[in-house]
C-alpha cells in the first residue's frame, strides 16, 4: 500500500516550486501538475484521486499504471482549485493573498486578449467561477457582481478558510523561500519520509529551459 497526501492550496501559491522539490525525493511520487501538461497516465491518476475516499492505495491499482510505485513511496496530489469531498492527510501551502493576486495579474498579462489599458483579463471572472464551482457551489452567484479584487478576496477567504477548518498543518510559502531547510524538514515529517539533501538543490536535476506547470522554469533555483 502507498499512502496518499494532499498538498492543499490555491493557484499561484508556489505549488509548482514545491512539487519540483518534492519530486526529487526517492520516497515521494508527485501525481500531477508538475510538467507544463499532464500525461494521460497522470490525468488518469488525478481523476481517480480527486474522488477517492481513502488515504492509501494498493501499488497495483489500475489508476497508477506506468507509475511503477515503490513499496514505501508516498503519493502527493495537488489540491489546488477543488475541495476534496473526503477527509485527507497532508498539509496546506499558504501564501500572502496580495502576492497571489499580483502573481495572477502577472500571469494573465501573457494572454493575447489581455486588456493592457485597463490592466485586466476579461476571463478572470470565468476562471474564478470555475474554481468556485469546485470549492463552494453556493457562493458562485455572489462572485458575479463584484469587482475583480472583491471576487478574488471572496474566493481566497472561502478557500483558505475551509482549509484552516480542516485542521491540517500549514506551510507558508514565505517560509519555504526564506527558511527552506526547516520548511522541507517539516513537510518530510508530515509525509513520513526522511529529509533528503537533494531537496535543497532540486532545480539542478532539471534540464535548462524545462518548463513546468504555470510556466515555471524548473531548472531555476528558489528566488527570494
Amino acid at each position: 500500500m502507498n499512502n496518499i497526501f494532499h498538498m492543499a492550496s490555491m493557484a499561484r501559491s508556489g505549488e509548482t516550486l514545491l512539487l519540483k522539490i518534492l519530486s526529487q525525493h526517492e520516497g515521494v511520487v508527485v501525481v500531477h501538475n508538475l510538467g507544463a501538461t499532464d500525461s494521460p497516465r497522470e490525468k488518469m491518476a488525478f481523476d481517480f484521486l480527486k474522488e477517492f475516499a481513502g488515504t492509501s492505495v494498493r501499488r497495483g491499482h489500475a489508476a497508477f499504471d506506468g507509475f511503477e510505485l515503490g513499496r514505501d513511496q508516498v503519493l502527493v496530489v495537488k489540491q489546488g482549485v477543488w475541495r476534496h469531498a473526503h477527509k485527507f492527510k497532508g498539509f496546506v501551502l499558504s501564501r500572502n493573498p496580495f502576492s497571489i493576486y499580483s502573481s495572477l495579474k502577472s500571469y494573465d498579462k501573457g494572454h493575447c486578449d489581455y486588456d493592457s489599458v485597463n490592466n485586466f483579463w476579461f476571463n478572470n471572472q470565468r476562471r474564478l467561477v470555475l474554481w468556485m464551482e469546485e470549492i463552494d457551489q453556493r457562493s458562485v452567484d455572489s462572485l458575479k457582481d463584484l469587482s475583480p479584487v472583491e471576487q478574488f478576496s471572496l474566493f481566497y477567504n472561502i478557500r483558505m478558510g475551509q482549509l484552516i477548518e480542516d485542521g491540517i498543518p500549514v506551510v507558508r510559502y514565505e517560509d519555504l523561500v526564506f527558511d527552506t531547510r526547516r520548511s522541507l524538514e517539516k513537510i518530510c515529517k508530515i509525509l513520513g519520509v526522511e529529509m533528503d539533501e537533494n531537496l535543497l538543490c532540486a532545480h539542478e536535476f532539471y534540464e535548462k529551459g524545462a518548463v513546468g506547470h504555470g510556466g515555471i522554469e524548473l531548472s531555476s533555483a528558489i528566488d527570494d
